[in-house]
């Protein structure tokens, strides 16, 4: 009796431990979500490239710390989505998104971070014509923010409900500064890509394939491409 005695507190300690090494490693995955923090511009589009059903909102990501850290937001005039939180899984690079939308219904969104950075999250009850599955990706540095919103239109396949690109307030983009240029096409890069721990920008999914099946030649060709515009110059 008097063992278990003795032996409690150092239980108690234990979980006490255990429990703050959880939540340490929680908050760390989470602050590889740490560009959401910030207020954002964002113009919505139902179809890409259109103005037809168009919209503008704004979003303010910022830290929470209560029980858990989690990243929570707010959005003015959202289409699907008026509050949320983001928190980190338990296991590393998943994630959990808890909604609002503009009507007040509840939604969870559960998914992980890729090598690219892009964050993909899925609600497995998700209404018909709700969303069901939400992307997340930044560009030009962090001063731009994707958001791809799909419903479900089968048990794998998803088709686009709509998509909104934010812009950090206060990170003057777009105001006079030079374009990121696509490694491939050397169209608008606003696709990021790694190669060797360096960060490159492609325009479209067909390049990121394109780039992605073999890095060192796309490069090489796209900095022959330089060289010879460089010779043409002089």
């Amino acid at each position: 009796m008097n063992s278990m005695r003795k032996a409690l507190p150092i239980l108690l300690l234990v979980c006490v431990v255990s429990g703050m090494l959880v939540a340490e490693k929680k908050r760390d995955s989470l602050e590889k979500m740490q560009l959401l923090v910030g207020q954002w511009r964002g113009a919505g589009q139902i179809k890409r490239g259109s103005t037809v059903g168009g919209w503008i909102e704004n979003s303010n990501w910022q830290w929470e710390f209560d029980k858990e850290a989690a990243l929570v937001f707010e959005t003015e005039k959202g289409k699907y989505f008026k509050s949320g939180k983001l928190i980190a899984g338990e296991v590393p690079g998943t994630y959990s998104l808890v909604t609002t939308s503009p009507n007040d219904k509840s939604q969870r969104f559960d998914g992980k971070l890729d090598e690219l950075g892009k964050l993909t999250l899925i609600a497995e009850s998700a209404e018909k014509g709700q969303p069901a599955r939400v992307h997340f990706r930044f560009v030009a540095s962090g001063k731009r923010l994707i958001m791809l919103i799909e419903q479900r239109a089968g048990k794998s396949l998803y088709t686009r409900l709509g998509e909104v690109g934010f812009t950090r307030k206060g990170s003057g983009f777009g105001q006079g500064q030079a374009t990121v240029l696509c490694v491939v096409t050397e169209g608008a890069g606003t696709i990021p890509v790694t190669y060797k721990g360096k960060t490159y920008f492609v325009c479209c999914t067909g390049c990121k394939d394109y780039f992605n099946e073999d890095p060192e030649q796309a490069l090489a060709e796209y900095a022959e491409r330089l060289k010879n515009k460089k010779s043409k110059k002089k």
